[in-house]
Order: C-alpha cells, then sequence, then structure tokens
C-alpha cells in the first residue's frame, strides 16, 4: 500500500496521491490549473513503479506550506477565509467525482457567497499543495521578485534626490557590465581595493564608454554599493578576497572537532614542530650564543597529554621528528632523571605506539616512515600543505608551553628589534643552555599533563560530569572506559625501523653505504665477504642514523624485527666519528676531485697516444726492407741477432766508474808479433747466469 499524499513524477509531471483504497485510488496533477483528481487502480500504480515509468520523489510543495504564519496577518486571514468556505465538504471522497463535486461548490456558493471559480481555486490548491490548511496560504512571498532587478519606465528609480543636483540614472545594462567587471577585478581578488576606489575606476570607465553623460547623471556611490551588496553574496566575496589556504585555514566554517575523530587515548596522535622564541648558550662555552632550539611534540588528540619531545638544534627534519617519534615509547622516568627531575610512572603514563599518527606534509611524508608503519601498524597521516589547522591540537600547544616561560626567561624573542644606536638587543640577553632549557620544557610539559585544566573541551556524550578535565584524568578516563589503542614495542627496535632505509650493495670488501664500508660477525658467518667460494646477494636493506657514520643495521630478511649491527672497516676508518652529512660533504669533494683527475689524465692521455704514433712514424720511416730467411731459419736467425744487440747493450749501459784525466802512458811494446795482446777481463755472464742461448 501507498502513503496518502505521496508525490509521483511520471516523465515531467507530477502527481499527488488523494485517496486509495484496496483496489482504486485517484491522483492529481501538482501544477496544472485545471487538474481534477484522476482515476487509476492501485494495481497499475505498482506496474508503473515496476517499469520504472514513475518514481517515488519527495514533496516539492513541502516548502510553500511548511510556513509560520502570524495571527492577524493578511496571509493568515486569507487562508482562514478559504478554509472556512471549504472545511464542511472538503474530506469527502464525493469531490473526486464531477456531478457530486458540482453539487457540493454549489451550497458553499450559497453559504459563503464566493463565486464557482473562487470555490474551485480553493478546492484544486487544497489538494495540489498536500492536502492541508496551510495549502490555502497566498503566494504573497513569492510577489515583489526579491533579490531581482528592478524593471521599469521611470526615468529614475528610488527616492527622488533632495541634497545631490539633477535626477540621477538607472543602471543600464552598459553600466551593469561596467560594474562587474570593476568588481572582479578589483574587489573579487586577494589584494582588494577599498569599494570608493572601485567606484572611481567604474566611473572613469563609464565616462569613457558613454561621455554624453553629465556628472550629475553618473552612478552615485550608493548604487554602485547597493550593485555590490546585492549581487555579490558576502560568503562569495569572503572566498575571492583570501587565497584558498587561509580560506580553509581560518575562515571556513568548522564542522567538527579533532575529539571527535578518536576513540580514546592512544587513537590518534599529532606531530609538529616550533622554533623556540628564545636564543641559548653553548652548553660547553657560555661566551657563544648558539641560537634558537627546535622544539618537536607529539600530542594525543583525546586527552591533550604531551606524549613525545624532542628539545635540540637539529632543525625540522626527518632525524629529530623520528627521535620525537622514538620518545613515545621511551620511558619517561629514566628520561627525566637524565634532567635532574624526579617522576614516578603514573605522572607520565603514556609509553606505547598509538594506531594513527597525523604530521604535516614534509619531514614525515615518503618513504622514510614506511617500514616504521609496516613494521608496528601505525598509520601515517599528512596533513595537505600549510593547513596548520588539521593539527589544531598541537599547534596550540606549543603556544601553551611557550606562554608558561617566556615572562620569567631572559633572551626571549621580542615583536620588534630595536635598530637605535645603543638601542637593546634582546640576544644578548642569553642566559641558559640547551640542558637548563630542556629542563624548563620538561617542568611546562608536566604541568601541563597533570595539573592544567583545559577550557573549551568538548566532552563526550558519556563522560562523567564530575570527571575534571586535565590532561592526564582524561588519560586514565579513557584507558578504562574507552578504546585503549597503546601498544608496546622494544624501544630499539622502533628506533631502527624509524631510521632511513637504503640499499647498499655488498662485496668482498664489505657492505658499502655511501662509499663506506661495514662489516659485522654475521656477515663473516654468512659468508658474504669471502673472495671466492661463497655466493653473497649484490644489495642488501640497511637501516641507518644520519647522525653518526659509525652503524648500520642491515636487515638481512623480510622480518623487521631482525637486523644486524654492522661498524665501519679499517679501510673506511677516516669516516669514524663523523655524521652521514659529514660524509656526504667529504665524498662529494672526494667525487668533485677525482672527476677533474680523470680529466686531467684524459688529456695527458691523449698526449701519450700522440707521441707513440709520432714514434712509430719516424721509425716506420727508417725502416728498411726485412731479409727474409726460410721459416725453419727464422728462430735461429732472431736469435742471433737478439745475441748480438743484448752484447752492445750490455757494452752500452754498464756502469764504468769516472776517472781523472792523466798524462797519455807509455805505447807497449808487443813481446810476440805486431798485435797487441788483449788484458780486459773475460765477459763471464752466459757463464754466471746459466743462459742457453739455444733456447733464445
Amino acid at each position: 500500500m501507498f502513503p496518502v499524499n505521496q508525490v509521483f513524477k511520471h516523465g515531467e509531471l507530477y502527481y499527488r496521491l488523494l485517496w486509495l483504497d484496496g483496489e482504486l485510488s485517484f491522483w492529481i496533477d501538482l501544477y496544472s490549473k485545471t487538474a481534477w483528481p484522476e482515476q487509476i487502480a492501485v494495481t497499475g500504480i505498482e506496474q508503473l513503479l515496476i517499469q520504472q515509468e514513475i518514481t517515488r520523489v519527495d514533496d516539492p510543495c513541502f516548502s510553500l506550506v511548511a510556513r509560520s504564519v502570524e495571527e492577524g496577518s493578511t496571509d493568515w486571514q486569507k487562508r482562514e477565509h478559504a478554509w472556512s468556505i471549504i472545511k464542511d465538504d472538503i474530506e469527502s471522497t464525493a469531490l473526486f467525482y464531477p456531478r457530486e463535486r458540482g453539487a457540493a461548490v454549489k451550497r458553499m456558493m450559497a453559504v459563503s457567497g464566493a463565486t464557482h471559480q473562487t470555490i474551485n481555486r480553493f478546492i484544486r490548491r487544497y489538494w495540489q499543495r498536500g492536502m492541508c490548511k496551510n495549502a490555502l496560504l497566498p503566494d504573497y512571498a513569492n510577489s515583489g521578485a526579491k533579490g531581482k532587478p528592478r524593471q521599469s519606465g521611470k526615468a529614475k528609480l528610488g527616492r527622488p534626490r533632495t541634497v545631490r543636483p539633477g535626477v540621477g540614472t538607472n543602471i543600464t545594462p552598459v553600466i551593469e557590465r561596467v560594474f562587474h567587471q570593476v568588481i572582479t577585478s578589483k574587489l573579487l581578488i586577494e589584494k582588494n581595493t577599498a569599494v570608493s576606489q572601485a567606484y572611481a575606476g567604474a566611473l572613469n570607465l563609464i565616462g569613457a564608454l558613454m561621455p554624453e553623460l553629465q556628472p550629475e547623471e553618473l552612478p552615485t556611490p550608493e548604487q554602485f554599493r547597493y550593485f555590490y551588496q546585492s549581487r555579490y553574496a558576502k560568503t562569495l566575496v569572503v572566498e575571492k578576497q583570501h587565497s584558498a589556504v587561509k580560506f580553509a585555514k581560518d575562515i571556513r566554517p568548522l564542522k567538527s572537532t579533532s575529539t571527535a575523530e578518536t576513540f580514546g587515548p592512544g587513537h590518534r596522535y599529532q606531530i609538529d614542530a616550533t622554533i623556540a622564541d628564545v636564543y641559548l648558550l653553548s652548553e660547553y662555552d657560555r661566551s657563544r650564543i648558539v641560537g634558537r632550539p627546535v622544539i618537536y611534540i607529539v600530542q594525543d588528540v583525546f586527552s591533550r597529554m604531551v606524549v613525545g619531545l624532542y628539545i635540540g638544534f637539529e632543525g625540522p627534519s626527518w632525524v629529530s621528528a623520528m627521535i620525537a617519534l622514538a620518545h613515545i615509547v621511551e620511558d619517561k622516568v629514566a628520561y627525566c632523571q637524565r634532567f635532574g627531575i624526579e617522576i614516578s610512572e603514573e605522572d607520565w603514563p603514556t609509553k606505547g605506539l598509538p594506531a594513527v599518527i597525523l604530521a604535516d606534509k614534509g619531514e614525515i611524508n615518503g618513504t622514510k616512515v614506511e617500514k616504521f608503519a609496516e613494521a608496528f601498524g601505525v598509520r601515517i597521516e599528512n596533513a595537505t600543505a600549510r593547513r596548520g589547522d588539521a593539527k589544531g591540537i598541537v599547534e596550540r600547544a606549543f603556544r601553551t608551553v611557550q606562554d608558561e616561560f617566556k615572562p620569567y626567561t631572559p633572551g626571549v624573542v621580542e615583536a620588534v628589534m630595536s635598530t637605535k644606536r645603543g638601542g637593546h638587543d634582546y640576544r644578548q640577553d642569553a642566559t641558559l643552555n640547551l640542558p637548563e632549557f630542556t629542563r624548563i620544557i620538561l617542568a611546562c610539559v608536566l604541568y601541563h599533563n597533570t595539573d592544567k585544566g583545559l577550557e573549551g573541551y568538548d566532552r563526550t556524550e558519556d563522560m562523567p560530569t564530575d570527571l575534571p578535565l586535565i590532561p592526564i584524568e582524561l588519560w586514565r578516563w579513557g584507558v578504562s572506559n574507552l578504546t585503549g589503542r597503546l601498544r608496546t614495542a622494544p624501544e630499539q627496535l622502533v628506533q631502527i625501523n624509524l631510521m632511513p632505509h637504503f640499499e647498499a650493495t655488498v662485496s668482498e670488501l664489505g657492505v658499502n653505504l655511501f662509499n663506506c664500508f661495514y662489516t659485522c660477525p654475521e656477515l663473516i658467518k654468512a659468508g658474504w665477504l669471502h673472495r671466492s667460494g661463497t655466493k653473497r646477494p649484490g644489495k642488501v636493506l640497511v637501516a641507518y642514523d644520519p647522525r653518526t657514520a659509525d652503524h648500520i643495521y642491515i636487515r638481512p630478511s623480510s622480518d623487521l624485527s631482525e637486523y644486524w649491527v654492522c661498524e665501519l672497516t679499517d679501510r673506511s676508518r677516516r669516516f669514524r666519528g663523523l655524521s652521514f652529512w659529514d660524509v656526504w660533504l667529504i665524498t662529494k669533494e672526494e667525487r668533485k676531485t677525482d672527476a677533474k683527475v680523470r680529466m686531467t689524465t684524459a688529456v695527458a692521455k691523449g698526449k701519450l697516444i700522440q707521441q707513440i704514433e709520432s714514434i712509430v712514424a719516424e721509425a716506420d720511416e727508417k725502416r728498411t726492407e726485412l731479409k727474409r730467411p726460410g721459416v725453419k731459419k727464422l728462430g735461429q736467425h732472431i736469435r742471433q741477432n737478439k745475441q748480438l744487440e743484448k752484447s752492445v747493450e750490455r757494452q752500452v749501459t754498464a756502469f764504468r766508474p769516472e776517472r781523472t784525466e792523466m798524462s797519455t802512458p807509455a805505447p807497449v811494446v808487443p813481446i810476440r808479433g805486431n798485435k797487441p795482446e788483449n788484458y780486459s777481463f773475460p765477459d763471464m755472464t752466459d757463464l754466471i747466469f746459466g743462459e742457453d742461448t739455444d733456447n733464445d
């Protein structure tokens, strides 16, 4: 069965169901000025629905009848008059039939004195608009064309002038186009001008287009302002006059709260960084000002508890964010003891990993955090760029924490630095070093967590009214009554999985990461460093801490809980004690040097080749025709030639002592014959070294 008053859409027509019983029903066309109830079988409506020729729709007349009418108003009087005429007969089903309806209309005419057309209009309106008393309301709300420009034959619309000279002019289509152009180019932009300046620009354009207009006939500032305010909605103007980021961050309406997105403590954390508004001194030399530190805060959305910190001079980056994230699983008692602050575990009971971490679309974005997310099932969400309002909880925490210490701490950044001669420079007031500043921040965080009441916190529907709105109390209540999402994890394992990961190469020299070679007992045991006889992988995934190059962590398998700690080998001993930033800087300079050497070598190699070719060409010119003995005698011939060449070489290259010049000795007279005897030492080379001249 279908409910009475149901509206159906049939093609372009709309029908309202007026009445039905088990088999028969009546409906009426909603918008026809001559419509009367039409009879249709219930099965016919069902068949049309099955064939999808008609569909159920919302009542398009509901807004017309759902109006509040003040008693005594014209609308109320019109409604009551029409109702008094038809109320006695309108509920009768006999009106659905023409003959009975005609008789009823005549009775109404006799009683009320209204005309036949008026009564028919009242009955038709009652049926078409929802069969209720308000269906008889007149349509005065549609009169006047509210918000639409007026069209008139008058010389000038509006109130006549009493101060300005002349009559004025209406806003013609030409003037409208000028107004639209000026408003769009001068007022609906980020760097918008004043309305008065835009009006002056519009007058310039109108004067150029319509030079025949006299000054008193030009549009007035009121006309321009009215046009601007009536044609352009305030919401559109505000959106156009601000950047998309500023509009979304500071102006757009807020539809929800951060707490509504959480299921309890430990479900969603927010992380962000800021540069502290204070200058610090060196820990090792208090005569040196070292600048402003960076503060990272990790905060639980549900309870507003600060669950992780980083305070140091490492700029906002993945490295400092990694330390802050690692701090959420660190023992807070031991951490505070390092700075001389004694707390119990109940004072900071937030050791564990959340389900979701919301961060900037900056340092915690990309592949660096993938291993951490995979290993511990933590979902990483990144806010839209330049949308700090997405992390409103932690953004507000920075202001809260800094407001606590700034009035009492020297060296705080001031709004304006004096530029006058002899003016005060607040940087010279720096007094604290990093450990002392860390103690102050820890004290502020502990005060926020355990004692400070939250203003404007939106309670959940099941929170007791006597629950103090203090972060630690909200945390404890949430852990006891809501979904506790914190998960424990080994601190070192969290740290390693937070580190950047990179594929290093493996060779017999060790694991090569950024030109640093590493080894460990597990590598040797696995046989990866043997020069032969074993197989090694070509590459291996490693985790590394950019702050030190002394160690890396090999991931030998897909098990993210397994790792090998590797040390630098002696081959890379020059990198011991350095950070990877130092390594990258050194290796970059070395690559520049090597590239320069390669270029110099290539030039020298070219000169060498040229020299060789010159010598060969010169020798080729001196070459004579070779004697060509038979193939069998060629080897013996070469050996004989080599022996002669060797004898000459020995005579030329032999070392001889230098002798002082003496007078010419007397000639030796031979005893026998005319040939002088040879008294030089014999050549014993072949005898001593045992050369086998037959094998030369």
